[in-house]
């Protein structure tokens, strides 16, 4: 009897494990099968799916210890969307200009991804097309894609102040640069430490160091983050990853469409937008943030004998929401900050009425679905700097601007 019950026991367990193994194996070839799949024919998914799948930590440029990371040195990238197909090139820095660096420059940029030219040519972001239009006034980009006004400062700090520059243009984007202060300063009280794009983008870990305080909980949650990292390089977890945010309710909400008069359709999306300003009054941490980082970028550039400019540069929602009779929201969420520029004595440029202006006459200056603005909109935002500075050239200490300037 006893052995009866034995052997039907081992029946059952080897039936079990095999139905197991087999349901593995399953698990297994579907997963390769659906990476596979992905990997090969990328053209089943739309152009934003692609690039959402593709995603690779490693292609999040390098880490840096006080700026979070900058763009690779020395190297060539593509950006592509719906809406364009952008070959990028950075110098010996990470930044978009030619290399070598001049010893000195009279003009320095700073400020995100609308200041590095995210989304058009070299030639065709509006720091470039100043440089450009002033040859006998040296000018260097320091624009990076992602940052926030902490990081301007770091960046300025760490690269502009030895070009000893005449003017320093620091461009502000209302639309998420004080959510992306608040998310740098989450980055620093963390501890997390590595590539801060990588953190802002995969996860946002506590820590992703060791600690004896917790080696345990320290050392599990190091193991996760590696091992998340690390799975963010299949294709398709990518794409689960995207699937659960989206049924989650943090996917794009639906987009408001502006139809142009040529026929242009721009998608403006009125959640992301009024999540993101909504941070942008006093009080709000990143507001607050933003401000002290302006303030300091204006005490280190007046130290060191250099005018400081805040150009203001408006988003797509800002310029286009009013066109479309929209009162439910504030299509002008940069108004707190200029109250607290102009009480601070920090000179800025607001280039959002001459963008609404020429929106009203049916020009389209953003691209359809991105939020950057387009190649007539880089345009536009480097007529408008260079009509300040030209109109100014005497208090900045420009040579030959009203010679060289359209």
């Amino acid at each position: 009897m006893t052995l009866r019950t034995s052997s039907a026991s081992r029946s059952w367990l080897s039936a079990l494990l095999s139905s197991f193994l087999l349901f593995a194996g399953s698990i297994v070839f579907a997963l390769v099968l659906a990476e596979g799949i992905l990997r090969l024919f990328p053209g089943l998914l739309s152009v934003e799916l692609q690039q959402i799948v593709q995603a690779d930590p490693d292609n999040y440029g390098v880490a840096h210890p006080y700026i979070g990371s900058l763009h690779g040195p020395n190297n060539t990238f593509i950006i592509a969307g719906r809406d364009f197909h952008a070959v990028n090139h950075t110098d010996g820095y990470g930044f978009r200009n030619a290399w070598p660096w001049p010893e000195k420059a009279e003009i320095v940029v700073v400020g995100d991804s609308v200041t590095f030219g995210y989304g058009v040519e070299d030639d065709q972001a509006w720091p470039a097309l100043v440089a450009k239009a002033l040859p006998h006034n040296r000018l260097v980009n320091l624009g990076l894609i992602g940052a926030g006004t902490q990081q301007y400062l770091r960046v300025y700090e760490t690269f502009g102040t030895r070009l000893h520059p005449k003017v320093l243009l620091v461009g502000f984007l209302v639309r998420n640069d004080f959510w992306d202060a608040d998310m740098f300063d989450g980055w620093l009280k963390s501890g997390a430490r590595g590539n801060y794009m990588v953190w802002r983008d995969y996860g946002r870990p506590k820590s992703t160091s060791l600690s004896l305080k917790q080696p345990i909980g320290n050392l599990i949650m190091s193991l996760l983050w590696r091992g998340h990292v690390l799975a963010s390089k299949s294709h398709f977890y990518n794409l689960l990853m995207y699937v659960q945010r989206y049924l989650r309710g943090y996917g794009t909400s639906k987009p408001r469409i502006f139809r142009a008069p040529d026929g242009t359709q721009l998608q403006l999306d009125l959640g992301g937008f009024t999540y993101q300003t909504g941070m942008g009054r006093p009080g709000n941490r990143g507001f607050d943030i933003s401000v002290e980082a302006l303030q300091r970028l204006d005490s280190i550039a007046r130290a060191n004998g250099t005018k400081i400019l805040a150009i203001l540069q408006p988003s797509k929602e800002e310029v286009y929401l009013p066109l479309m009779g929209q009162t439910n929201v504030d299509t002008d969420p940069g108004r707190p900050l200029r109250v607290k520029l102009g009480e601070l004595g920090i000179p800025y440029l607001d280039l959002l009425p001459e963008f609404r202006n020429r929106a009203a006459k049916g020009e389209v200056l953003f691209f359809e679905t991105d939020g950057h603005p387009n190649v007539r909109g880089y345009a536009l935002i480097a007529e408008l700097v260079l009509a300040h500075l030209k109109s100014n050239a005497e208090r900045y200490g420009l040579q030959n601007l009203a010679q060289n300037s359209p």
